[in-house]
């Protein structure tokens, strides 16, 4: 029994170990951006490998020409051998772009948050 639990608790380490390095070599492979112009919110994630269900989501931040402020987001989602998901939204009529930012998902799990563009 003691034998056995010893094989366990190796077998246990050494698949700890494995997950861990992989895990973070998959996460050196992911890439994301934003961009926020007045007239246009943008982000891209390119995910480190295909085959899995990537999405990128923008937030972003409006202003109407009348002063009335809003937030929020536009997103795009691919599935398959596709490793990039763009999400782009122009701005609607009176409207422009105050700021954005970009989180990228891999299998909906957060992978990639890029940092706030200001139009």
């Amino acid at each position: 029994m003691r034998k056995f639990k010893k094989m366990l608790l190796g077998m246990a380490l050494a698949m700890g170990v494995f997950v861990g390095a992989a895990g973070s070599c998959y996460a050196a492979g992911n890439s994301i951006s934003v961009d926020s112009t007045a007239n246009r919110a943008y982000g891209k994630f390119v995910c480190g490998e295909a085959g899995h269900r990537i999405k990128v989501t923008v937030y972003y931040r409006e202003v109407h020409s009348s002063g009335l402020e809003r937030s929020d987001t536009v997103s795009d989602t691919q599935l398959g051998n596709v490793t990039t998901a763009v999400a782009v939204r122009p701005s609607p009529a009176d409207y422009r772009y105050l700021w954005g930012y970009s989180i990228g998902y891999v299998d909906d799990i957060e992978v990639a948050a890029s940092g706030v563009a200001y139009a």
